[in-house]
């Protein structure tokens, strides 16, 4: 059973709480990064822009998880060949060798 706990996180003078099961450090460091990027893009887009700039924050993360996901694909893929290829190129060998009984 997952163990929950509560954590709360102030951002530009707002309070968000949430519950996680997740590891502290992890949950800190992502907190303490949102926060930092957040306060950043305030100071372009105006404090009062809270919502549009963590629809902003939630898009660029979503793209990030896309590209990795076709990256991890693209390399999989090249991998498959490779083994494929070094399987095809252990048979042509194989098919040549002589052996003395």
């Amino acid at each position: 059973m997952p163990n929950f706990r509560d954590v709360q996180i102030e951002i530009l003078g707002e309070k968000y709480k949430y519950r996680v099961d997740e590891p502290e450090e992890i949950i800190n460091k992502i907190l303490n990064e949102i926060k930092s990027e957040v306060e950043n893009m305030a100071t372009n887009f105006g404090k009062d822009k809270i919502n549009y700039i963590l629809l902003l924050l939630l898009l660029n993360e979503r793209l990030n998880v896309i590209k990795t996901k076709d990256e991890i694909k693209n390399i999989i893929d090249k991998f498959e060949t490779i083994i494929k290829d070094g399987d095809y190129e252990e048979q042509k060998d194989t098919d040549s060798f002589i052996s003395w009984e």
